[in-house]
């Protein structure tokens, strides 16, 4: 009886011969109030057995709307809807009832009887065994397609039979009414039919509608599935709290914890993560783990590519954990190198340029020239960074020069300059930047040196014209006329507020 797909229907019994024609949007709850109803009193204390009984004592008018009516032996009268002669046993038009309801309601009936209501089994199988009654169905499309099917004999039998239909007779339907198969529905044709492979219904555009109005569609929540429509959730491709997805289309999850496929019908789903340089965010329409700035790769696994001049760029790109890492420093031609970053002390990202360690295994730092051009040592024995890496460092920007020390009391002590920097080995590595001093160290050593070139036992540039101070030192610094400061020479412990 299209008790599902029809969204507007109304069942009537009669006795085969007597017809009415009715309108199933006619007594509805809304309007039976403004309709010319009628309730009718017996003073024999019967009650007419049906709508036909009704009709026959009020012969000059048509009897619509609510009326008492009592079947012979039935425990008492009840109400029920009447159109002309017709007795109205379901009628559903607009949603409000549910009729997903158990076997006591379907029994006793629900609803309302002026509105969407079913009249109950109990009382319809007395109203179909007190005599023949034909049955009619009306029902409208939510196309507005309007048709009708009623049937010669229709009769059910008590609750001990389970209310089983024993008799309906031969129907009579319209002409041209779609009557459709199981889950679809009659409905306007359209060219893009939404399926399982295609559930926006954006692909599949082949249908050929040509001069057919009505066909037979899905009902909403359903797809087409070959030459079946199904529920969605049906689909070999539906995913929970998304939906179907499309045959050949991945779907993410909003955080990128989950990637699905469809493939054939077949939903393949796996657990992932973006990489700890990556960001889940939606390219082309999708949501997927895309490399950061300066990373490369599928967003599952992102590889550093970014060039990285000095450890604050570690610090700010890589990683805030001091040790040793890899940077290019603007200009520089030659291999990557690696640098000793130290990212706590005064906010970090300090790249070390010089390190020096009282230890039986010392670096000894009495090198030649181009030693200390290269660069020699390691971070547990003492090391030079190289003076052609110092330059190239201290070129690409505005640096400062930060100076730890302890003396052999274990007293710690530091001198920062705002800034540091050295010229090209072409100009003999000549300290040509030094800024303001502040710091713990006191006198202001380092300063007598501004403006000095780098010397070492091999090579004397000094402003001695008789005395080679690298080569006394053994060590290899920016020398002029002084040597307040030189941090790479022998160590000893002389009051004289020298820094070495």
């Amino acid at each position: 009886m299209f008790v599902e797909d029809l969204p507007e229907s109304t069942v009537y019994t009669n006795i085969p011969s007597k017809k009415a024609v009715s309108d199933p949007k006619y007594v509805t709850q809304d309007t039976a109030a403004e309709s010319d109803t009628s309730y009718f009193f017996y003073q024999d204390q019967s009650y007419p057995r049906d709508c036909g009984d009704i009709q026959d004592q009020c012969s000059t008018k048509n009897v619509t709307g609510a009326q008492v009516i009592q079947r012979n032996g039935y425990d008492a009268p009840f109400w029920v809807s009447c159109s002309g002669d017709w007795t109205i046993i379901q009628r559903r038009f607009d949603g409000l009832i549910d009729f997903n309801r158990n076997w006591d309601e379907y029994r006793d009936g629900f609803g309302f009887i002026n509105g969407n209501h079913w009249l109950g089994n109990e009382k319809v199988a007395h109203l179909t065994n007190q005599k023949t009654y034909e049955l009619r169905i009306d029902f409208e499309t939510e196309s507005g397609l309007t048709g009708f099917i009623s049937y010669g004999s229709f009769r059910i039998i008590d609750e001990f039979s389970n209310y089983s239909l024993v008799s309906l007779g031969r129907g009579n339907p319209v002409p041209d009414v779609p009557w459709c198969p199981t889950n679809m529905i009659p409905g306007n044709c359209n060219r893009c039919i939404a399926t399982c492979a295609d559930p926006s219904g954006t692909v599949d555009c082949s249908n050929d509608c040509g001069d057919i109005q009505q066909t037979c569609i899905c009902p909403p929540n359903y797809l087409m599935d070959g030459t079946n429509c199904i529920r969605r959730e049906d689909c070999g491709c539906y995913k929970e709290g998304h939906g179907v997805i499309e045959d050949g289309v991945s779907y993410r999850a909003a955080d990128c914890s989950e990637r699905c496929a469809c493939s054939s019908g077949v939903l393949t789903c796996v657990s992932q993560s973006c990489d700890q340089d990556a960001t889940c965010k939606e390219a082309n329409g999708v949501r997927t783990c895309s490399c950061n700035e300066g990373f490369a790769g599928d967003g599952l696994t992102c590889n550093n590519t970014r060039i990285h001049r000095d450890c604050y760029d570690i610090m700010t790109y890589v990683s805030t954990e001091s040790g040793e890492y890899s940077i290019t420093p603007s200009g520089w031609t030659g291999e990557p190198f690696n640098a000793t970053c130290n990212m706590t002390i005064d906010g970090g990202g300090w790249t070390v340029i010089q390190r020096r360690v009282l230890i039986p295994s010392r670096q000894y730092f009495n090198q030649d020239w181009d030693a200390y051009k290269s660069g020699f040592g390691s971070y547990s024995r003492g090391f030079w960074i190289g003076n052609e890496q110092i330059h190239h460092l201290t070129n690409q920007g505005d640096y400062e020069l930060r100076i730890d020390m302890v003396n052999l009391n274990h007293s710690a002590y530091y001198a920062k300059y705002d800034l540091f920097r050295i010229n090209a080995e072409s100009d003999k590595y000549k300290m040509s930047g030094l800024g303001s001093f502040t710091g713990t160290a006191g006198y202001n050593a380092l300063s007598l040196h501004h403006d000095a070139y780098f010397s070492t036992p091999d090579r004397d540039y000094d402003d001695y014209s008789s005395y080679h101070i690298a080569d006394y030192w053994d060590s290899g610094w920016w020398y002029s006329g002084y040597y307040y400061c030189d941090l790479n020479s022998m160590y000893y412990d002389d009051d004289v507020g020298y820094w070495n």
